[in-house]
């Protein structure tokens, strides 16, 4: 069996910065996520809060993170994985197609939606998100209605109040 530095778990942009910074320090590792990397990141319209990056829209994003993967010859394993097991010195891995070990595990799986409510996916983008920061600038000067599951939310929805007055 395989055995790895590290074991990347997500292929959004923390599970990518870690692969990048793996590949710099010739670390022996395998990225598991999605082959479109992060889903969420291309239905943004408008991203302003990436270093370097204002006004970029998140599938122009995208496009930059496949090519930057492309030119450090970083392949992410489009698979989920379905378990981590502490084996006291390493971990062991397994996807629906392979088990492998690692030293170490990075978990940056993202986030997760739930069933979407009538018309949600139709306005995405277009009146409907899911990031405070990133979002709360577009709403400036505009009624704004917030729902969410998560104590947490308040802190976000006081954001959001604070920035689209």
């Amino acid at each position: 069996m395989a055995r790895y530095d590290a074991v990347i778990v997500g292929s959004g942009p923390a599970g990518l910065e870690a692969a990048v910074n793996l590949k710099i320090r010739g670390k022996n590792f395998l990225i598991f996520g999605s082959g479109d990397l992060s889903g969420k990141i291309k239905t943004a319209p408008k991203i302003d809060n990436y270093l370097g990056l204002p006004g970029i829209s998140g599938l122009a994003l995208a496009q930059k993170f496949s090519e930057h993967l492309t030119a450090m010859g970083i392949d992410v394993v489009n698979e989920q994985v379905s378990t981590v097991y502490p084996m006291g010195d390493y971990f062991a891995i397994a996807s629906g197609k392979r088990t492998c070990e690692a030293v170490s595990v990075i978990l940056a799986p993202g986030v997760f939606s739930t069933k979407q409510l009538p018309g949600e996916s139709e306005f995405l983008g277009r009146g409907v998100g899911y990031c405070a920061t990133c979002d709360a600038p577009l709403y400036r000067g505009k009624t704004v209605a917030i729902l969410a599951y998560s104590h947490e939310a308040a802190e976000e929805a006081n954001f959001v109040q604070d920035i689209a007055q």
